[in-house]
């Protein structure tokens, strides 16, 4: 084997190189943080394909009759996720308002959560005020609309059969 100093060969020289360059890594990489990080060990490198741990669960639901639906999360979570809900395909101009009735927990991590729909409907029709009945029978009138009003619910709507996405997404204040 050919000496490159007195005492050092070619393989040890080679041994030194090995020993300094770096490896892949074998771990999976860290989610997304707030402040983020460069990391720390310049032995080691990400590879070509990895993939960092996914922070949200997209899911599609359909609401039953009784206006809720039990989703499964694609991913559980550690903490109680922050939860957003969309209609899609809606097929009535009436808003829907969804809540999170409850979440689902599995050992522990939240796996899921029971969502329900409120669906708004109109108010009830009026019949139009004229100059005369305005000036004869206001407060007929006026208790006519009072009662029509009285226990109207404006959620009272049917939200059963509303397509739903539902977001889950990882808190990043703990």
């Amino acid at each position: 084997m050919p000496e490159t100093a007195p005492g050092i060969g070619v393989g040890e020289i080679q041994a030194l190189i090995d020993k300094s360059m770096p490896r892949p890594s074998t771990v999976t990489p860290s989610s997304e943080a707030v402040a983020g990080s460069a990391g720390s060990n310049t032995a080691k490198y990400a590879q070509e394909g990895h993939q960092h741990p996914r922070l949200t669960s997209t899911t599609l639901a359909t609401l039953g009759a009784d206006a809720t639906a039990i989703v499964t999360f694609t991913r559980s979570f550690k903490n109680k996720p922050g939860v957003v809900m969309t209609e899609i395909d809606a097929n009535t101009s009436q808003p829907l308002v969804m809540v999170v009735q409850s979440f689902v927990l599995t050992d522990g991590a939240y796996t899921g959560c029971v969502v329900k729909g409120y669906r708004s409907q109109p108010l009830p029709s009026q019949s139009q005020l004229s100059v005369a009945s305005l000036l004869s029978g206001v407060i007929t009138t006026l208790n006519a609309m009072a009662s029509s009003l009285t226990g109207f619910n404006v959620f009272g709507g049917t939200a059963a059969g509303a397509a739903v996405s539902v977001i889950a997404i990882a808190r990043s204040d703990v």
